[in-house]
């Protein structure tokens, strides 16, 4: 987390999870494309999240990297005094714990349940879940100064056996247990820590193509991982911020045939902050996986983070979209090396 800003399975993993649960004797039932939707920002805006908010009438469980929406916050304490049990947990371990303790206080004094996770943990997740029904997996902070001019999406979910998964996940974040070992498994979620594999599966089940994006490049195993795509014949597209962190990674990845396309790194133009792996687009075995891990060790390997994995089959528009975004983005910048 090293930029500007301080921020901050595939198919063959959820069908052996879908293996586990049903040798446990517990039935799963399939997600439907009914219970996915995307929200792609800048474009969408947040009226969404507030909408959503607004709309609550029995609990919100927000577990956030950063909270500095005044407009979230005063929905938020809204949503608590019209009796909502609302609960939100903020990021200690990084900086921002400094930005956090102003909204902190603010939402406390207005009833609003709060807490900050364990100093020892970066809590870099993004994920609001809406009376026990609709979970937000999302790459974007809500921190206003950034909407207009970045590069993030959502997945709102309604798939029971995710937000189940989720709601039992912030219970034990919000109890202090250990995160490192008390997440909930549900096919499709990609929990960190110890995420590093379910990102390389992901890359390394593309047959067709991969398209990568995220703020961060600094995982060697990552970059590794569509170098080898590349040097067995799939076509492989990176787009990210034109950052001389991720030279390396970007030598490698060209090096074995990969394309690299870079946006300036200025106050107003697109920043991109999504991250996601999109394999095999514009095929009937197309997934993506998307959410708040970054391809950093740290973001992967150690800190609180939450992605989903989608398939054609499952959420068909939103892989579309998702493609179409990329493909745009991918299109309006410049080749690496400038």
């Amino acid at each position: 987390m090293t930029n500007r800003r301080n921020r901050g399975r595939t198919l063959s993993i959820a069908l052996a999870v879908v293996a586990a649960f049903a040798l446990a004797g517990c039935a799963v039932t399939p997600s439907t494309p009914s219970e996915f939707s995307l929200v792609q920002y800048p474009a969408a805006g947040f009226a969404g999240i507030y909408a959503q908010t607004t709309h609550a009438t029995k609990s919100i469980d927000m577990e956030i990297y950063e909270l500095m929406d005044p407009l979230e916050e005063q929905a938020l304490i809204a949503a608590h005094k019209r009796g909502v049990t609302v609960r939100v947990l903020l990021d200690a371990a990084y900086e921002s714990r400094v930005r956090n303790e102003p909204t902190a206080a603010l939402l406390r004094a207005g009833g609003v349940q709060v807490r900050f996770g364990p100093s020892s943990t970066i809590f870099h997740i993004k994920t609001t879940t809406f009376d026990g029904t609709t979970s937000d997996i999302s790459t974007a902070n809500l921190t206003p100064q950034y909407y207009s001019t970045t590069r993030d999406a959502a997945i709102v979910d309604s798939y029971p056996v995710h937000v189940e998964a989720i709601e039992k996940t912030f219970e034990n974040d919000w109890n202090g247990n250990d995160p490192a070992t008390d997440e909930a498994n549900a096919p499709g979620l990609v929990w960190s820590p110890n995420a590093e594999q379910a990102m390389i599966d992901q890359i390394s089940s593309a047959k067709v193509s991969v398209q990568f994006t995220s703020e961060e490049l600094s995982d060697p195993y990552i970059y590794r991982a569509l170098a080898t795509d590349a040097e067995r014949g799939v076509h492989c597209e990176v787009v990210m911020m034109d950052d001389p962190d991720w030279a390396k990674a970007f030598g490698q990845v060209t090096a074995a045939g990969c394309v690299v396309h870079v946006l300036p790194d200025t106050a107003t133009g697109l920043y991109i902050h999504e991250k996601l792996v999109l394999v095999d687009s514009g095929t009937t075995n197309a997934s993506v996986l998307l959410g708040s891990q970054n391809a950093s060790y740290s973001s992967l390997a150690f800190n609180r983070e939450l992605s989903i994995v989608l398939t054609t089959a499952q959420a068909p528009s939103v892989v579309a979209e998702i493609t179409r975004t990329f493909e745009s983005d991918f299109a309006a910048a410049k080749s690496w090396p400038r």
